[in-house]
């Protein structure tokens, strides 16, 4: 069977250039730390047109890469028949470059975002295929990530999850080793090397202050900050925007925005998750401790802690007499 392929315009060419020439981003950070929420609050600035989740350093450059190796083991060209590491990143650029030309159309933007968890572990190999891209890397509690992951995946996956993960604390270790920590500690580790590509923030501190967080990383991407193009992204991203009209807190366990609050861990960890939590970070460097409150080995008894829910209208605030937290900075 022969294969037709339409030859790309010159014109489709020029776009692409066009397109990666503009301020290009891409948001990373552990699963359920609030990624989803920070792409479609930038896809609200007018200038600014974000899409996820395209995996372009997870699946894509790895694929192409594959096809260059063997491509190169089969030519007979000799070495002048042979791509290179270079020549990989052309590739790489004009395929993502053929997505930003979807994703953007005639629409005259200046910045183009994309959102994928998992680019956190190939930031490197993303910023040498797009030297002037820069990085947002949104990290959140990790007991709140095992939380809002085990709803998540019970709703998407359901008997194969119960299968691979037949009780939380089972779920709560492997989240913790495999993807918390991993994404994070890379993440952070890039940012030590680039500084001036990255910009951190916690999924807490933007609950606590959205406008100032919001500005903070428009500033970032160089954008403009009034205050109608911030409103503008607050609205887009926004709880009630995103689930269609509930308030944050208004939990619906069938909805990829289940409930979008800060502390919900509370409402669900006991004694046996808390000491699982504490051993699965117990090994974590000090200074990756930045992430989240390092909470102390407790003893509470599940009446106890219903009766301190009970006590406590504020789900954002520590307990005090339960939890004792300290921060480090890098």
């Amino acid at each position: 069977m022969t294969t037709t392929i339409t030859p790309t315009k010159p014109s489709t060419l020029q776009h692409i250039d066009q397109l990666l020439n503009k301020q290009i981003f891409f948001i990373v950070g552990c699963q359920k730390s609030g990624t989803t929420w920070i792409q479609r609050m930038l896809d609200g600035h007018p200038d600014i047109r974000c899409h996820g989740e395209g995996y372009f350093g997870p699946v894509l450059l790895p694929l192409l890469q594959q096809a260059i190796q063997n491509y190169n083991q089969r030519q007979k060209a000799g070495p002048e028949g042979l791509f290179t590491d270079s020549d990989l990143k052309t590739l790489v650029r004009t395929a993502v470059g053929l997505s930003f030309a979807r994703w953007v159309g005639d629409s005259n933007v200046l910045a183009i975002g994309e959102k994928t968890p998992e680019n956190a572990r190939c930031m490197t190999a993303l910023a040498e295929c797009f030297p002037n891209a820069k990085f947002i890397h949104i990290t959140r509690d990790g007991r709140d990530v095992c939380i809002s992951g085990w709803f998540h995946n019970q709703r998407k996956a359901g008997p194969k999850f119960a299968k691979q993960f037949p009780d939380f604390n089972t779920y709560i270790k492997y989240t913790i080793k495999h993807h918390w920590l991993t994404h994070i500690q890379q993440a952070q580790h890039f940012g030590q090397q680039h500084p001036e590509r990255y910009h951190e923030l916690r999924y807490e501190d933007l609950h606590a202050d959205p406008v100032g967080h919001t500005q903070d990383l428009l500033r970032f991407l160089s954008m403009d900050d009034s205050e109608s193009t911030t409103d503008a992204c607050l609205t887009a991203g926004s709880f009630k925007t995103l689930t269609q009209g509930r308030s944050q807190g208004d939990e619906d366990k069938s909805s990829f925005f289940r409930k979008g609050v800060v502390g919900d861990w509370r409402n669900h960890f006991d004694e046996s998750n808390i000491d699982t939590y504490n051993q699965a970070i117990g090994n974590l460097p000090e200074q990756h401790r930045v992430l989240t409150p390092v909470i102390k080995k407790i003893k509470v008894a599940p009446a106890e802690r219903k009766k301190n829910d009970a006590n406590t209208p504020d789900n954002t605030k520590e307990k005090p007499d339960t939890v004792k937290a300290q921060t480090q900075h890098l």
